[in-house]
C-alpha cells in the first residue's frame, strides 16, 4: 500500500508527539488563575490543533475571556517551563515502528507543525528523530497556519512533489482541514472515538500502529 505514495508528512502535536495533555496541562493551570475551569472536552474539540493565537481567539469569541493576550501567554509559557523540567514529552504509540518502517523503504518523510520552528525542532531532537525528516514546516515559515492549507503547499513546494505522491497524517479538524485544502490524501489518526469520527479524511485509525499495519498490507 505505501508504494502508493512517496512520501508521508507528518502533523507533530498530538500525531507524532504526544504533547496535547503536556500542553493542556499547561493551559489549564493558566486558565485556573483566571476562574476558568478547562475542561478536556473542550481542549480536545476546539483548541487543540490550533495555534496558540488561534486557540485564545476561541476563547475570547466563545467563552467571553477577557484576559490580556500576551500576559496570559507569558503565564502559559512559565507552565510550560515548569513542566519541562519534570516530564518529558514522549512519542505517540507507533511513532517509531511507522517511522523505521518508512525509512527502511526509502519513504520521504517531513513535518507540517503549528508550533513555532523552536519548539518543533526541540521536540524531535529530544526524541532522537529529527534527523529522518527531509523537511520540517512550522508556524514560524508560514503566513497563514492550519486550517490554512499553506504550511502543505510549502512543504510541497520544498519537496519537489506533487499532492498525489503524499500522504498525510493528522489528528485534529484543523490540521485535516489544511491537508484537505492542499488536495492531499489524508488519514486521520485519533483515539478519541468522537473525534475520529467526525474527521473530514480519506481513513481513518486509532493509532500510528493501526496506520503501519494498513500500509504494509
Amino acid at each position: 500500500m505505501i508504494k502508493n505514495w512517496e512520501a508521508v508528512l507528518f502533523d507533530m502535536d498530538g500525531t507524532l508527539i504526544d504533547s496535547e495533555w503536556f500542553y493542556y496541562k499547561a493551559w489549564r493551570a493558566a486558565l485556573k488563575s483566571y476562574d476558568f475551569a478547562l475542561g478536556s472536552d473542550l481542549w480536545l474539540n476546539e483548541l487543540a490543533g490550533k495555534t496558540d493565537g488561534q486557540a485564545f481567539e476561541v476563547l475570547r469569541k466563545n467563552y467571553a475571556f477577557t484576559a490580556d493576550r500576551e500576559t496570559f501567554f507569558e503565564q502559559v509559557r512559565g507552565h510550560i517551563a515548569e513542566q519541562h523540567e519534570k516530564e518529558f514529552v514522549p512519542l505517540m504509540p507507533g511513532a517509531i515502528d511507522l517511522i523505521h518502517f518508512l525509512d527502511e523503504r526509502k519513504v520521504i518523510m517531513a513535518v507540517v507543525t503549528s508550533s513555532k520552528r523552536e519548539v518543533a525542532a526541540y521536540h524531535l531532537e529530544r526524541n532522537g528523530i529529527k534527523h529522518f525528516f527531509a523537511v520540517l514546516v512550522t508556524r514560524t515559515d508560514v503566513q497563514k497556519p492550519k486550517p490554512d492549507p499553506e504550511p502543505y503547499f510549502r512543504c510541497l513546494e520544498e519537496l519537489g512533489l506533487a499532492p498525489d505522491r503524499c500522504l498525510v497524517l493528522e489528528d485534529s479538524e484543523t490540521g485535516t482541514t489544511a491537508a484537505k485544502s492542499a488536495g492531499l490524501t489524508c488519514f486521520g489518526v485519533q483515539s478519541h472515538e468522537a473525534i475520529r469520527h467526525a474527521l473530514n479524511v480519506d481513513l481513518a485509525f486509532d493509532n500510528l500502529h493501526e496506520v503501519r499495519e494498513f500500509l504494509e498490507k
